[in-house]
């Protein structure tokens, strides 16, 4: 094949370009011949087309029909006005073999074996891709078997190579070519659950379109009876769905899908895999046309180019038709092809910094239909005036947005450093912050809440949360403004997907309704939201509760002050239907304001965008009210917080209101018009002061109260327990965690490590994929707040989602579940956490304690050599970055640092080394006691440090499987050898990794208990971690001797011993029988006198130890009278003899 590629493209160079995708596990080249007019380069406006064969390699015809097609196209160019025209509109790469090491295994005439199929790593490449629901696989139990039966766990050297070229290209669609049945088969092959069902993708009924194509025009195979010896299978028209026919996961047909703009069909081609080679040409008449057929498909649907105003091409554009759920993207030159059936589309296109654009067309049958964008550029304010159209597949201004678990949390994983998704019962629960997750505990809380019948109150609040968003993402200042004081919880209640009439109260039951306003009023109650505005309907304007607040007199303003036509409540005129549909007074029981911008329960889908775009600016000087009021701290005399103090306001009117302390810092915080207050503080234990102080609009007045002690009290008391307000916040990093692990659970898990006592709990928290290289952190008292994690946490998932992370690593962190660290972690504890998943690097995080030169050096000495070398090269950049952070200036010693430091951790890393072989290093860290911001910083900072050290890092990873891929954890690995040696074990997982030093080469030994030992020889280079893979055979011998072997030798040995056992027992009677004098039975000298009268006659018989001699005769009994007893004795002394028991 190799040959005959080389001879084409030698042969037509104009059309034509040989070139490598990569290399196999064996090292052998998995070519690509490119077929255009002008190859090696991409035309503006001209689709790329994909056929990828021998994937599986013992399924042959496939890579046969692709070296046909090959050429027949070449000999056809420029003769032929059909193929002419093909290939110079059409940029068209074929790979006739993507798995060459399998094809080489196979053999011809094997019509249904396996021989061949996987890799020499015995994969099936087509379980080997990353697949959407790999999640899945982290959630089930270790004893279930489709865990081990897992392939995607490590990508394969072909699919890796595929997986880039895939990226790597603006291909449009491609059909990979199998055997072994006759049928096209076409996206999704799996589902969630792993069980046989229909499994549309957004674009199903394109994809049937483009498999019913090449199922036509194939001779045989639009019949859907593909074998003869199948006849329970049948496909209709040739086509099914893959996860309909059965389950595949990992395969590339559904990668291409989820990943590029690439549509993949799977088509097999034959019953019989591997045809001896006079059949093919049946196979090429049979495929020739249908091959052909589907490359022109790449032309059918809408295409053209995305340019700005001044006719710059705007790439990375994306292409959305009507509500499909999957936009396409635009190229580099800012051409785009969206593969469509016949019929009337609405196309919309949407670009960061560009003035969306949408239009209608037309899509004929057999050709595509040309379509231009020109986007206007626009300023960022204009930019984040985009709020009212609807994003990621629900663009058209007019259309009603999808607000469900599914939209809602897609929302959030887009927005993920800024937005949060949780279910609240029977509710939708959204929260915008620019740090969601961490303590905010010190920020405004304002709940916006949609209506109880109808999507007007949820239309608007899906809108103001997509404002917010792209605001802070454009930098927009009073978005930023409101974020940095305020979180913002949108409360979506549950509606239908369709649009009422205006008076429609909708179809819920009394029960439902009933049960939605329970979860409003419970979700209300858990948490304490400085405002709550509940978005009603059938009535113009606000009203507010019984128990009034100061801070409804800036809202009041608000609309008073404007043009609204909200300056009280407006009655819209119709007789309410049902009373259900006064939402008003729900919110206002319920403590909420009520703000009514619509007559209708289902205003007109023009009607809600034209009144949210009148409205948005009243939304957000709501929101802005955020940075208005107060906020301080109250201290006792030595500058302690007092967290047990109450602070009221005394307003104008002479009415009191309660202002909130947080729980973590004492600081308190509380919204308010612009006025003159006073503050009445008080603690047990202290005197009572009043503090005048005067707030201005849009500033929050900073107040900080010293309380002197009461000399009349003996003890004060600064207990926690007598806090009067229930709704403070005390964060608990595993909440945050957990909303992480419910949006991206193959990315981030977190587990419970230990209970330490009068310490609280110990968890552990694993963040990146399972396949990385990992590394462990420990938070060891430090000053640093377990809570300043989250910060780090966003940065790093919004870099996941933009697939920046550099260098792939897996962190894996343990810390205390909550903000209070005093008393670190206990050393067992350590111990334990880092034995259990054999770290090759941790990092104890510690505050103010850096190891002396001395502990350093005696450190050094007492490690092996290959390790002592990476430890000198890690500390001297553990060095550089504390250097970098003492320029930072982060604040200097406090005295809190002292309590809090635990360094019994990282003064003991040669024990952990000798009994681990893990090195762990120290991080010291500046204690920054109450500054939160400059705790966010340092840790940012620190991980930042430790991530470029990784990046810095060489090595070795890889995985140590069984033959049947499962993981073998705890194998030993050994690297290098004699004196210059180090060690390290598998995880869970299989996975090992081991930092060294460059080299040519370096040993690697591998061993497990039940497994024949393995080695390997690896060049450490510069770049990422060498990557290995080692495959175990079963040891199957026993003492050193195969088994087949032993037991042969065990059973000539058994046999042999029962043969010389028995011949003793033969030999061992024989010689008693002679030996013996006194036997029950046998002969004995008789006199000659003694006559027998019958030679029948029984001589004696031996019953119960007697001798019955009546049985002897003698000739005459005359003549034994007359012989004489001395005569007769021996006789008689015979007889008594053999008489004797023996």
């Amino acid at each position: 094949m190799e040959a005959m590629l080389q001879n084409l493209s030698a042969k037509y160079p104009l059309v034509t370009r040989l070139y490598s995708v990569g290399k196999s596990v064996e090292g052998r080249e998995i070519y690509v011949l490119e077929i255009t007019d002008f190859p090696g380069q991409h035309e503006p406006g001209e689709p790329e087309f994909k056929y990828v064969g021998n994937m599986h390699g013992n399924e042959v015809v496939g890579r046969e029909m692709l070296l046909n097609l090959i050429r027949y196209f070449l000999e056809n160019y420029g003769k032929n006005d059909r193929i002419t025209k093909l290939i110079e509109t059409t940029r068209i790469h074929i790979m006739p073999s993507m798995n060459p090491d399998g094809y080489e295994l196979a053999n011809e005439g094997d019509s249904d074996g396996y021989v061949g199929r996987n890799n020499v790593n015995k994969v099936d490449l087509n379980r080997n891709f990353p697949d959407r629901f790999d999640y899945k696989f982290a959630q089930l139990p270790d004893t279930d078997p489709r865990k081990s039966r897992r392939e995607n766990l490590i990508q394969e050297p072909e699919t890796m190579v595929m997986m880039q070229w895939i990226l790597s290209y603006p291909f449009v669609l491609s059909a990979n070519l199998h055997g072994g049945s006759l049928v096209a088969n076409y996206p999704y092959d799996d589902t969630e659950d792993w069980l046989r069902t229909y499994s549309k993708t957004p674009d199903d009924e394109v994809f049937r379109s483009l498999s019913q194509t090449y199922s036509n025009a194939h001779k045989t195979m639009w019949s859907g009876n593909p074998c003869s010896d199948s006849n329970d299978e049948h496909f209709s028209g040739g086509i099914t769905n893959g996860a309909e026919w059965y389950i595949v996961s990992g395969g590339m047909q559904d990668y291409n899908y989820e990943h590029s703009n690439c549509f993949e069909i799977t088509l097999e081609l034959g019953c019989n895999k591997y045809p001896f080679a006079r059949d093919i040409g049946i196979y090429w008449d049979a495929n020739k046309e249908a091959l052909i057929k589907f490359i022109e498909q790449v032309h059918v649907g809408v295409k053209g180019f995305i340019v700005d105003e001044n006719n710059n091409a705007v790439s990375g554009a994306k292409i959305y038709v009507d509500s499909v759920e999957h936009p396409v993207h635009s190229a580099d030159n800012g051409d785009y092809w969206r593969l469509l059936i016949p019929g009337m589309y609405s196309i919309s296109v949407h670009s960061p910094g560009h003035e969306n654009q949408s239009t209608k067309v037309i899509v004929k049958r057999d050709s595509s239909t040309s379509l231009n964008f020109t986007l206007r550029t626009l300023s960022s304010e204009l930019e984040a005036m985009k709020y009212h159209l609807p994003v990621s597949g629900n663009i058209d201004s007019y259309k009603l947005s999808i607000i469900n678990a599914e939209t809602l949390s897609s929302f959030s994983m887009e927005n993920i450093d800024m937005v949060d998704y949780e279910s609240f019962e029977n509710l939708h629960h959204l929260t915008v912050s620019n740090q969601p997750g961490a303590a905010d505990d010190m920020k405004i809380h304002i709940a916006l809440v949609g209506s109880l019948i109808g999507h007007s109150g949820n239309e608007v609040l899906f809108k103001l949360a997509r404002h917010l968003t792209l605001g802070m993402r454009l930098k927009y200042q009073n978005v930023i403004k409101i974020l940095q004081n305020a979180v913002i919880h949108f409360i979506f209640i549950p509606q239908s997907e369709s649009l009422g009439s205006c008076m429609d109260v909708g179809d819920k039951s009394e029960d439902e309704l009933a049960a939605e306003l329970k979860s409003l009023y419970s979700l209300l109650q858990s948490r304490h939201f400085d405002l709550g505005i509940g978005f009603g309907s059938r009535e113009i304007g606000l009203k507010f509760p019984t128990t009034e607040k100061a801070i409804y007199k800036s809202l009041k303003q608000i609309f008073n002050e404007s043009d609204s036509g909200i300056d009280g409540s407006v009655n819209c005129g119709a007789s309410i239907v049902d009373t259900r549909t006064k939402q008003s007074d729900i919110f206002t029981t319920m403590g909420l304001v009520s703000l009514s911008l619509f007559c209708c329960n289902e205003p007109e889908l023009k009607t809600l965008a034209s009144t949210y775009t009148k409205y948005e600016k009243h939304l957000l000087d709501i929101l802005e009210l955020s940075s208005q009021g107060i906020s301080g701290q109250v201290l006792d005399g030595e500058g302690k917080a007092l967290r047990d103090a109450e602070v009221s306001i005394k307003l104008a009117d002479g009415r009191t209101e309660i202002v909130r302390i947080c729980l973590n810092s004492g600081n308190f915080i509380h919204m308010l018009p612009a006025g003159s207050y006073v503050l009445k503080i008080f603690s047990n234990g202290f005197l009572e002061k009043n503090v005048q102080v005067e707030v201005v609009n849009q500033s929050l007045r900073e107040v900080t109260v010293s309380l002197q002690l009461d000399s009349n009290v003996k003890e004060t008391t600064n207990s926690m327990s007598m806090l009067k307000h229930p709704y403070d916040h005390f964060y608990y990093p595993r909440m945050t965690f957990r909303e992480f692990h419910n949006k991206n659970p193959e990315l981030l898990e977190y587990y419970d490590v230990d209970v330490q006592k009068n310490s609280g709990e110990v968890l552990g928290l694993r963040v990146g994929k399972r396949t990385w290289r990992k590394v462990g952190i420990v938070f060891d008292g430090s000053t640093i707040s377990p809570t300043n994690l989250t910060s780090w946490l966003r940065t790093y998932f919004s870099n996941v989602a933009e697939n920046s992370v550099k260098p792939q690593v897996q962190y894996e962190f343990l810390l205390k579940d909550g903000n209070d660290t005093t008393g670190g972690l206990s050393l067992s504890t350590v111990f334990n956490w880092i034995s259990a998943h054999h770290f090759p690097l941790v990092f104890d995080i510690i505050c103010n304690s850096p190891l002396t030169t001395e502990e350093q050096t005696y450190f050094l000495n007492e490690v092996g050599r290959m390790d002592k070398m990476v430890a000198e090269n890690i500390l001297s950049m553990l060095a550089r970055a504390k250097h970098h952070q003492e320029e930072m200036n982060y604040g200097s010693s406090c005295e809190t640092c002292a309590h809090k430091v635990n360094p019994g951790i990282s003064r003991q890393l040669t024990n952990l080394w000798s009994s681990s072989g893990t090195l762990v290093f120290p991080v010291s860290m500046t204690c920054v006691d109450g500054d939160h911001s400059m705790e966010d910083v340092q840790i940012i900072h620190t991980l930042k440090h430790i991530n470029e050290l990784l990046e810095n890092l060489h090595g070795i990873q890889g995985f140590v499987t069984s033959s049947m891929h499962e993981p073998l954890p705890n194998a030993k690995l050994t690297f290098g050898g004699n004196d210059n040696e180090t060690v390290a074990w598998t995880d869970s997982f299989g996975h090992f990794e081991k930092p060294l030093l460059l080299a040519s080469e370096v040993l690697v030994k591998v061993s497990a208990p039940g497994y024949l030992s393995a080695s390997k020889v690896v060049s450490v280079t510069s770049g990422p971690y060498q990557k290995i893979h080692f495959i175990m055979e079963k040891d199957d011998s026993v003492l050193g001797i195969p088994r087949m072997a032993f037991v042969a030798l065990a059973a000539t040995t058994f046999l042999g011993i029962i043969v010389v056992f028995s011949m003793c027992v033969v030999i061992c009677r024989r010689r008693r029988a002679l030996n013996s004098g006194s036997n029950n039975y046998g002969f004995f000298q008789m006199n000659n006198a003694i006559i027998f009268e019958d030679e029948e006659e029984q001589l004696f018989s031996v019953q119960q130890d007697r001798v019955i001699e009546r049985k002897f005769k003698l000739d005459s009994e005359d003549e034994s009278e007359d012989r004489s007893d001395d005569e007769r004795s021996p006789i008689r002394v015979g007889m008594r003899q053999w008489g004797k028991k023996t």
